[in-house]
């Protein structure tokens, strides 16, 4: 198991406080961009850097609830060569977020 995090070229603390994790933490495996390329750019340097057999992205603002970890590890171990999740609420999104993941769920 290894926690991969990405600083995505912020100008704050971050940096630093991943480095000081990975030191005391040999799970953890920083990268850092030297700016900020966007969500997409920095899961897949994640993706790409990742070495075990499942991976499972998410964002660092917990905006996905973690305790679903384990019924996806569960899933896959049963056999599921992917496992995906779908947020069921989307009350605090705004308009446009909700009808952009309306039209992403659609698609077939």
């Amino acid at each position: 198991m290894e926690i991969v995090f990405i600083n995505d070229g912020s100008k704050d603390a971050t940096e630093s406080i991943i480095n000081a994790l990975a030191v005391s933490d040999p799970l953890v495996v920083p990268l850092s961009f030297t700016r900020n390329f966007g969500k997409e750019p920095a899961l897949f340097a994640g993706l790409d850097h990742a070495t075990g057999d499942a991976i499972i992205p998410i964002d660092v603002d917990l905006q996905d609830p973690i305790e679903v970890i384990p019924h996806l590890i569960e899933k896959w171990q049963a056999g599921a060569d992917m496992v995906l999740a779908k947020r069921s609420d989307r009350s605090t999104d705004g308009r446009l977020k909700r009808k952009t993941a309306e039209w992403f769920y659609k698609l077939k």
